[in-house]
């Protein structure tokens, strides 16, 4: 049996490593990996970063995400979005890389993580917004394949 790090799920053609948890939130397509008790990565998922286009412009607008509120914008030649924070907590860390080239997430959307997070809030993992369910996962992509192909 493979280990959570190596189990994917594949939805239409996108894949989504089960070692992490996704954001549903206003449909921002965030996902969060846990590096220990209260610390967690956050990056953009595979559905965002192959429908969105090539990402030109990434910004980091805060040292302290509130849950809900905008923490970043990221852009690309048809698509411009802020990103609502999943989690609420103190940034501890910016990947300068991926700022300065934001390409990077479309090349690796699951190793290309925007900031590390110190959680103030752990329990606001366990938010109906937070997915770690496979099937709660497939459901919500494959709605939003449907409302992709209607748009």
């Amino acid at each position: 049996m493979k280990s959570e790090a190596e189990q994917v799920l594949r939805v239409g053609d996108y894949e989504f490593p089960l070692d992490r948890y996704y954001c549903s939130y206003r449909n921002s397509h965030l996902w969060l990996r846990m590096l220990d008790d209260t610390t967690a990565e956050i990056g953009v998922d595979a559905f965002l970063s192959e429908t969105a286009g090539r990402f030109s412009y990434l910004s980091v607008g805060s040292e302290r995400l509130e849950r809900g509120r905008n923490f970043a914008t990221i852009e690309s030649a048809k698509f411009v979005s802020r990103l609502p924070a999943p989690v609420s907590g103190e940034v501890v860390e910016l990947n300068a890389e991926v700022v300065s080239n934001p390409s990077r997430i479309n090349e690796a959307p699951y190793h290309s993580w925007i900031v590390r997070v110190r959680l103030s809030s752990p329990e606001e993992l366990e938010g109906e917004h937070m997915l770690r369910d496979a099937e709660r996962l497939r459901a919500w992509i494959e709605r939003e394949i449907e409302r992709l192909e209607e748009e």
